[in-house]
């Protein structure tokens, strides 16, 4: 990797809107573009809005032919920018819609894909749970995505970082009361697998959840590249470094130090 620069934006999304949501996710690609962004991310289920149940099957996309990810991947392909955002994706027929977050790179192909795994209030009565967690090769180096509630489980980061993750990238619809959960994870990720972590979260209502903002990043040392408020909208540019990777503190080095024989089985 060469440093980078990273937009983060930290939002609302209008239900159903699939449209309206593109059309601002473009505004936003030109607007980090115009300042030196190369990769920007969006929240989960952002194309769509996250609470969508009843149009879910309707607004969900296949990544072969989906329109409005087409009309991304030539958006990306336009401004030499690569593009994190979350959306239904469908994969096989007869089955429910994932809820996942793609990465488009900068030449308009799709890196990778990431379905959300582990299901939170409900969710497996909208998607099936997707069954891996596996990092991918992009321009910007080796990349693992979580989808929110993923993120709160250690062993996610951490199969992904043990598969060669040199960034993190966490994609969220968190909401009251769970302020301050998300943050705490993913610099407690960034530590733990020596990682740099990029997160971004909604804000701001829908129907009937209220959506808590502070969409950070951190290095992989846990020091704090930006760190939003619980309230606003926002773009946050952050600054990706490879060589913060070869801080020399990593003397502490938890991937190679790791006993695992020491360990319960199911984290073999």
């Amino acid at each position: 990797m060469t440093p980078f620069t990273a937009c983060i934006v930290q939002t609302t999304s209008g239900p159903y809107d699939k449209e309206g949501n593109l059309n601002r996710a473009f505004r936003a690609m030109e607007e980090a573009h115009a300042k030196g962004a190369s990769l920007i991310l969006f929240p989960e289920m952002f194309l769509t809005g996250y609470l969508i149940r009843d149009r879910l099957a309707e607004l969900a996309e296949t990544l072969e032919s989906g329109p409005a990810v087409a009309a991304l991947k030539a958006k990306a392909k336009e401004l030499d920018m690569a593009v994190v955002i979350g959306l239904p994706v469908l994969d096989r027929e007869g089955g429910k819609p994932h809820n996942s977050v793609i990465f488009i790179d900068r030449d308009g192909t799709i890196a990778g894909a990431a379905h959300k795994t582990h299901m939170f209030g409900g969710e497996e009565k909208m998607f099936d749970p997707g069954n891996q967690h596996k990092a991918f090769d992009t321009s910007f180096g080796r990349v693992g995505i979580l989808v929110c509630y993923d993120g709160e489980f250690p062993e996610t980061a951490r199969s992904l970082a043990l598969d060669g993750a040199e960034i993190l990238c966490m994609c969220a619809a968190n909401m009251s009361p769970f302020e301050d959960y998300h943050a705490v994870y993913m610099r407690a990720r960034a530590m733990e697998n020596m990682v740099h972590t990029l997160y971004c979260n909604y804000v701001g209502d829908e129907k009937r959840f209220h959506y808590c903002g502070q969409s950070c990043a951190y290095d992989p040392a846990g020091k704090p590249l930006a760190e939003a408020d619980t309230q606003e909208e926002t773009m946050l540019y952050v600054t990706v470094d490879p060589a913060k990777r070869e801080d020399p503190l990593r003397d502490l080095n938890y991937l190679q130090n790791r006993r695992k024989e020491l360990y319960h089985e199911d984290l073999r």
